[in-house]
């Protein structure tokens, strides 16, 4: 059974509190509007709608193509290696920070009167 956005309670509950006898002009009132929906939804807020339910057929098709076509790229052999190789530069690049912070420890700065600057590289 496909889901779908109509919920059948606030349906009813807005129907019968627009089309109540009693009170007149309630024609256009939206169930967020309505006073004890909102201390209910207040005390009990409502999980968010599923991503399934709020894209069209279209939406989702589309995203599902484009994660299959990201996959097919990340998977071929040279686009390996070049993440391969990124990743290694990245793990290289923290190492070179850490020997630059060590170099500028043993080796202070000495500015015109020969007196030691301090040295924060962070």
């Amino acid at each position: 059974r496909r889901r779908t956005k109509f919920n059948a309670c606030d349906f009813l509950t807005e129907y019968l509190f627009r089309n109540n006898p009693r009170f007149r002009d309630r024609s256009h009132v939206l169930l967020e509007d309505i006073p004890f929906v909102q201390e209910i939804l207040a005390e009990n807020p409502r999980p968010p709608l599923p991503l399934s339910l709020l894209l069209s057929d279209e939406e989702a098709a589309t995203i599902i193509q484009s994660f299959y076509r990201g996959y097919l790229v990340r998977k071929q052999p040279e686009v390996q290696e070049l993440r391969e190789y990124q990743r290694e530069m990245r793990s290289e690049a923290v190492d070179i920070f850490y020997k630059v912070e060590d170099f500028w420890k043993k080796h202070p700065i000495e500015d015109e009167e020969g007196e030691t600057q301090r040295t924060d590289l962070n």
